[in-house]
């Protein structure tokens, strides 16, 4: 099998309803297709494709400095690399470390700026042989979303193109073993069997046997498209990205910055009662009571840091970042209380307008686009070199003239990885109060709205909703090495998969019967919340604010007289599914290349959105109960452009998470006729040949 598989069983994110596919049978279109998956193959090896080979050894970005925009940042690179201040090649990258991130800014630079995409190739064609693999694939993946000459073209899923990322030491030793040895000797590992021409590991907690408290998440925290899924909200915004370069602005970036974080809090908070976990924990300076050891392993062999259960804070190395800490969020306190920022100019700008929101979540985010970014400064990565137990690891250097540090990241760390660390939410839970602090300065909605005088919600119906486990299967092939015959020939001897058991659910229909007076477009939307607390206490209203999950959002047509609002679970604007494999995309461009009767689907925004085999959490066996809220109001036309290439999704002029961006108590909607709460239960139904750990 071509070692170009593997991309197969790939789960590319694919846009929502709301991004528009279109098919391709364009010759000069494949051919490009090709290039570009090219440009990720086997991304920890030098370039294998012959004209590969031939542009990275003729092609000069000196003699060709005329072909980009940005002809400063091609001189930096320039003499980075003379000085020898490039991130080496085989040390792991850490995008939130300053000197590290230099780089990959300096390098998007370049590549962004070539002024026409045969420059833009052969550069990138020629940088792959010459920086650091991570930080060449994490600069790339953004340039793939944010350079319009590739726009709809795929993108290979990040868990296949650096596998390690996504699965532990465990697995990828056992991967290099079958790259070693091929399918001769799988007898010797009993996590491995024969499936055709693939070998399979079998991607169980009985793989790694040092398991930490989190273990029966294990199926969720490490779920490969939930943490692809914020890998790629990153690409999309990342914080050093915006300003003149990429104009994010627009796009509501500081809003939306919150409402993701928010959507992971909570849905990550319904999975942990799912399985009978208590609350998050609060974030305090002394002791953290979740330790954290997956058992991650760098491809150089290098572990990565571990946090052992009751891990305390309190440590000389710790008290110094923790004090940073400290001191930045009170800056963030002080000025919610005070209702302004004071901007880098020195000037007051006022924070208490509802629209404020989006300079609060730019100001925490601290990035490109913050008011003042020296002033409130970055102290969600401080929480992540601390909890990660990485501040050990920051001052290490390849050579006494070197600048630019070799680290050892924690899972924290990376955009790829961070989920599935539970600290991760426990340092946002910790966020989100500041953002729940400005919320609770706001006025509280008034009745006038929160109503749709004309419109009335008579009855909410849903189907019975039923959780599974399935197995699902990825090719990590990229991290088998090739030996040179397989490296002239493009072919490997194995291909190799891991089998991980996922959460999934069964379609299901919500029917909502509604009566109306007259004919209007409104928006409809659909939350969910848990009923319960972990102590078995129901939760109030205005308490339950912060904990509803935006399910789906679309607009309806309403007719005067009775109508029925039907919708499919699968009918959703804010997730996506699982789509053809990146090796299928690559077989159907060479297909077309060869003058076949094939398509492409053309596809780029919005692939940051949420997988959505995850929609619902897992309930228990015998049903958990949820709080399922309908909302219907008024249809607000969004002020960001549908046209703009990420405008799409934002439905709404309204606040995201409207009505429940802010408190909301019982007394504000007891006489309305557009809101309504129905009861549901989440059935789980154990899947007897898939062993998931269980809590109790």
């Amino acid at each position: 099998m071509a070692l170009l598989s593997l991309f197969v069983l790939a789960l590319i994110f694919a846009p929502g309803l709301c991004d528009p596919v279109r098919t391709v049978d364009s010759v000069e279109f494949a051919k490009k297709q090709i290039d570009i998956s090219l440009l990720y193959y086997h991304a920890r090896e030098p370039n294998h494709v012959s004209k590969c080979i031939t542009i990275s050894a003729s092609w000069s970005i000196e003699n060709n400095i005329n072909h980009y925009k940005n002809e400063t940042a091609v001189k930096i690179w320039i003499e980075m690399k003379k000085q020898n201040w490039l991130l080496p090649l085989s040390v792991p990258f850490s995008p939130l470390n300053p000197s590290h991130q230099f780089e990959a800014i300096t390098l998007f630079n370049i590549l962004y700026s070539a002024k026409d995409y045969d420059t833009f190739y052969k550069t990138t064609v020629y940088m792959k042989d010459r920086v650091n693999q991570d930080l060449f694939i994490y600069v790339l993946s953004i340039l793939h979303i944010h350079r319009s000459d590739l726009e709809g073209y795929a993108i290979p899923p990040i868990y296949e193109v650096l596998p390690e990322y996504f699965n532990n030491g465990e697995i990828m030793t056992t991967a290099q073993r079958i790259g070693v040895h091929g399918s001769h000797m799988i007898e010797y590992y009993p996590s491995t069997y024969k499936w055709d021409n693939s070998v399979v590991i079998r991607w169980n907690t009985t793989v790694w046997p040092y398991q930490c408290q989190s273990t029966p998440m294990s199926y969720y925290l490490h779920d490969y498209s939930l943490n692809a899924h914020y890998y790629y909200h990153h690409l999309t915004y990342s914080k050093w990205l915006g300003g003149d370069v990429i104009p994010l602005l627009k796009e509501r970036r500081g809003e939306w910055y919150w409402f993701v974080h928010k959507q992971l809090v909570t849905r990550y908070y319904m999975e942990r009662l799912s399985n009978g976990f208590g609350e998050i924990d609060e974030l305090s300076g002394d002791v953290v009571n979740e330790g954290y050891n997956f058992g991650y392993m760098y491809h150089n062999g290098i572990p990565y840091p571990v946090r052992p259960n009751h891990f305390h804070l309190d440590h000389p190395e710790h008290i110094g970042e923790i004090e940073k800490i400290k001191n930045y969020e009170r800056r963030l306190r002080d000025a919610i209380e005070s209702g302004y920022i004071i901007n880098s100019a020195g000037d007051h700008v006022d924070i208490s307008s509802p629209e404020a929101i989006d300079i609060l979540g730019r100001l925490i985010e601290a990035g490109v686009d913050s008011p003042n970014v020296h002033y409130y400064k970055d102290f969600i990565s401080s929480w992540k070199y601390v909890l990660g137990n990485s501040l050990w690891y920051r001052h290490n250097y390849n050579n006494p003239g070197s600048a630019t540090p070799v680290l050892i990241p924690s899972a924290l760390e990376h955009y790829q990885t961070a989920l599935s660390d539970p600290a991760f939410y426990m340092i946002w839970k910790r966020v989100l109060k500041l953002f729940s602090l400005w919320h609770h300065r706001l006025p509280q909605y008034k009745n006038e709205e929160l109503a749709l005088t004309d419109v009335t919600i008579e009855k909410v119906e849903v189907d019975k909703m039923v959780t599974y486990h399935e197995y699902t299967y990825t090719n990590i092939s990229a991290a088998i090495h090739m030996n040179e015959v397989q490296s002239q020939l493009m072919y490997d001897k194995e291909s190799v998969l891991v089998q991980y058991a996922r959460l999934n659910h069964k379609k299901f229909n919500i029917r909502v019967q509604v009566s109306s007076k007259v004919t209007k477009k409104v928006e409809v939307k659909f939350f969910l919340a848990p009923k319960y607390d972990s102590r078995g206490f129901e939760i109030p209203l205005h308490a339950n604010s912060e904990n509803f999950f935006l399910l789906n959002h679309f607009v309806h047509e309403l007719t005067a007289g009775e109508n029925v609002i039907v919708r499919e679970s699968t009918q959703n604007s804010f997730t996506v599914d699982d789509l053809e494999s990146a090796y299928e995309i690559y077989m159907k461009a060479q297909n077309i290349v060869e003058g076949k009767k094939e398509t492409l689907k053309e596809r780029t925004k919005h692939l940051d959105f949420f997988p959505h085999h995850l929609l619902i959490p897992k309930g228990r066996v015998g049903g958990m109960p949820f709080v399922l809220m309908v909302y219907i109001s008024e249809l607000h036309p969004s002020k960001v452009s549908s046209e703009d290439k990420y405008g799409a999704r934002f439905l709404s002029g309204t606040p995201l998470g409207f009505p429940v961006d802010r408190p909301l108590h019982w007394w504000q909607i007891q006489n309305l006729q557009n809101i309504y709460f129905h009861d549901v239960m989440i059935h789980h139904k154990p899947t007897p040949e898939i062993v998931v750990p269980y809590n109790f």
